[in-house]
């Protein structure tokens, strides 16, 4: 193998040494370049065509402010490889019309201009010569243009783009970095639209009124002398607005928790149903009725109660809820607005001698504790303690006083 490599290299030489008056329209040319900017790497391809040919030769020059990061020769058997600046020989079995000679990758590292020359070049076929042409691709390198970087937005009425806000006025802001002359932005419901490159103004804030429930996307780009940067695209959510306590209204009262007449009382699975809750709440309320813990509601159930005209309402419980301790506290809601909510009421729900219903004191729930379980409990009440010793102290000094009597009399 090695003897027919060196066979076809030698054949390869003396066919392009060998003279000819006439020189074919074939050549080794390179395409690419044009304008790049400092930092920009990009690629030159020099190739061989215009006759078919089974050697070539030729040499391959860079010049200019770029460096050299790849050289790839093309698919031929070569004596010397296509190099920066050497000389290279190759053979192509069968003959050819066209060769990729190689793949040149540069990089722009400063301003100026420069180019991938060819030049010796000499294409043959059969020992005849099929070509010298040869051409060069030219590169201009420019400075990198100075754009605007992302600009950063903030929003006081709408701060966290992932959550929802009642305000309907979006008050924006944004930063303005060094060189930036003026911003393109614009509010609109699509979520990637990119401003126009046309001024809009030179402010660093912007609000927006009486905007209604939705989603809304902030888009804004900033300008320097060389050109416009990247979009920015911020979102704001608008919601319903959340209910509100209007002071003014009365809070829940005359709260009552009873048995109903059908209730039922199921000792085996600790459960019991009907179960009354009433009170007074502002007419034409739902009083929203909160029980911790809370009981899980039957399909189609809800813990509230509109009230009449007089402002009555009244909750029966007639689905199974757990005997035990429970915590109430009733709102009254129309619309958006809420009552001030009800002072809490602890009751517990006892299964014990067919079932009652208790308002816990605070006393019952945090009954006070002997000065035996204070003790055991190494709680002590020490007032309470020294209140005994002195009246001990006392009895004993009153016992003695007798005693002293009693044996004075008698001596």
């Amino acid at each position: 193998m090695r003897k027919f490599l060196a066979i076809i290299s030698l054949a390869s030489l003396l066919l392009l040494s060998s003279p000819s008056p006439t020189l074919a329209a074939g050549g080794i040319y390179a395409s690419g370049g044009g304008a790049k900017t400092v930092g920009q790497s990009f690629t030159v391809t020099v190739s061989a065509s215009g006759a078919t040919f089974n050697a070539l030769e030729g040499t391959i020059s860079v010049s200019g402010p770029v460096s050299v990061s790849g050289f790839s020769a093309g698919g031929a058997t070569w004596t010397s490889s296509p190099t920066n600046g050497g000389h290279f020989v190759g053979m192509i079995i069968p003959a050819t019309s066209s060769l990729r000679v190689a793949t040149i990758t540069l990089k722009a590292t400063g301003v100026g201009s420069g180019a991938v020359s060819v030049s010796s070049v000499r294409l043959a076929n059969a020992g005849a010569d099929a070509g010298s042409g040869a051409g060069s691709a030219s590169f201009t390198i420019a400075k990198a243009p100075d754009l605007p970087g992302a600009v950063k937005v903030t929003s006081s009425s709408h701060p966290d783009p992932a959550a929802a806000y009642d305000a309907t006025t979006i008050a924006l802001a944004w930063n303005k970095d060094s060189g930036v002359d003026a911003f393109s932005y614009l509010l609109d419901q699509a979520e990637s639209t990119t401003p126009a490159a046309k001024i809009t103004d030179a402010n660093t804030s912007v609000s927006y009124a009486d905007k209604a429930i939705g989603v809304y996307y902030f888009h804004i780009r900033a300008h320097k002398a060389d050109g416009w940067g990247t979009t920015t695209h911020f979102k704001i959510t608008i919601k319903e607005p959340d209910a509100k306590i209007d002071e003014t209204l009365s809070k829940p009262s005359d709260i009552k928790i009873e048995k109903a007449t059908d209730f039922v009382n199921n000792i085996k699975d600790g459960l019991v149903t009907g179960v009354i809750i009433s009170g007074i709440i502002v007419p034409g309320y739902t009083a929203k009725i909160t029980l911790t813990p809370t009981p899980a509601l039957p399909e189609g159930k809800k813990y509230e109660a509109l009230a009449n005209d007089s402002g009555d309402f009244s909750l029966p419980i007639d689905w199974p809820i757990a005997a035990g301790r429970y915590t109430l506290t009733i709102q009254g809601q129309k619309d958006k607005i809420l009552t001030p909510i009800s002072d809490p009421i602890v009751f517990e729900i006892s299964q014990a001698k067919g079932g009652s219903i208790n308002i816990l004191t605070d006393t019952d729930i945090n009954p006070p504790k002997s000065i035996v379980s204070q003790v055991a409990n190494k709680k002590y009440n020490w007032k309470l303690i020294s209140e005994i010793v002195a009246g001990i102290l006392v009895l004993g000094l009153i016992a003695t006083l007798i005693i002293v009597r009693k044996n004075k009399k008698r001596i």
